[in-house]
């Protein structure tokens, strides 16, 4: 049974922690954790990104600001303004990796945002997901709750949040309340039988965050979780890239590419990489004193996950 000293706990904590930054920005994507933020901060302004003008976290997002933030942006992108970055994110993070480069070009833009309308500090949702079990692959393990201890408690060890490169890159401070101390401490302490529970006969993670703030959220905090990518309607990117190499273009420079002892997955993938390789060359040259992804041969820094290509798993 859900303990409500651990709910009313964690409540306490993150309204501390979020009174903190109440002259911040909020990256605002319509999911559990940014709306728990909204609700606490009451932003001066709240962001969302999304490519094109359908996208669901811009219909959850506007939900909830209406509610709550002050003033709220909708950083509506096209295709053209992210091949223009996509140089800068392939820069900053030395990947290849399309997920990483979906992912952190929706912080990117909303973030810039900010930092246009002269806000030099924003606060994200990072960490709820990891600490909470929040993401949909973590399902598999909801009916062994010690195995997914474990995967948490692995996960925690390896934590990395592409907001916090990006911040420095523009110059503005990221702040992340959800891994801020006492709540870390407490998130980590939490008995797992809190953190996966049941609702309408389904089970959910984030279940006593999600019990915490159903009064004040309602429905909200039952919205399914969306990868980011998808939420924000980033995946569609990956055809859009694709457009621009035809297929004969394709199969003779994978076989080029495969020179470099690296293995492009798709168009998006060849795309990527070749401006990868314009700033820092084939990963096989790069000096390296651990063991190399089999798919790119760059180092690796975690054995389950090649940050520079997104192999999965990489050995």
């Amino acid at each position: 049974m859900l303990s409500s000293y651990a709910e009313r706990v964690l409540k306490q904590n993150l309204k501390k922690i979020v009174s903190k930054y109440l002259d911040n920005s909020l990256l605002l994507s319509g999911g559990l954790d940014s709306s728990v933020l909204c609700y606490l901060m009451r932003p001066k302004l709240s962001i969302v990104t999304s490519l094109g003008p359908n996208s669901q976290d811009l219909k959850y997002a506007k939900s909830i600001a209406k509610k709550y933030s002050q003033n709220h942006i909708e950083c509506v992108v096209d295709f053209k303004d992210i091949v223009r970055i996509v140089p800068n994110i392939v820069k900053t993070f030395k990947t290849f990796d399309p997920l990483e480069i979906r992912n952190s070009s929706v912080i990117f833009f909303g973030m810039r945002e900010a930092k246009y309308h002269g806000y030099d500090g924003i606060v994200t949702g990072d960490g709820a997901d990891e600490l909470f079990a929040g993401y949909n692959y973590l399902q598999r393990y909801f009916a062994d709750l010690r195995k997914l201890q474990e995967i948490l408690i692995e996960l925690w060890k390896i934590m990395r949040f592409s907001s916090r490169k990006i911040g420095e890159t523009l110059g503005i401070t990221v702040n992340t309340p959800y891994l801020e101390n006492p709540l870390y401490d407490l998130a980590t302490s939490i008995d797992i039988n809190d953190k996966v529970g049941e609702y309408k006969s389904k089970k959910w993670g984030k279940f006593i965050l999600r019990k915490a703030f159903e009064k004040e959220l309602g429905p909200t905090v039952w919205r399914n979780k969306m990868a980011l990518e998808e939420g924000s309607g980033f995946e569609e990117i990956s055809n859009k890239f694709g457009d621009l190499i035809d297929h004969e273009e394709f199969e003779k420079e994978s076989k080029i590419v495969a020179l470099d002892n690296v293995i492009v997955r798709d168009k998006e993938h060849l795309y990527y990489y070749r401006i990868y390789k314009s700033f820092f060359g084939c990963p096989a040259k790069q000096s390296c004193d651990s063991l190399r992804c089999l798919f790119c041969s760059s180092c690796l820094s975690y054995p389950k996950y090649c940050y520079t290509c997104g192999a999965f798993p990489p050995v």
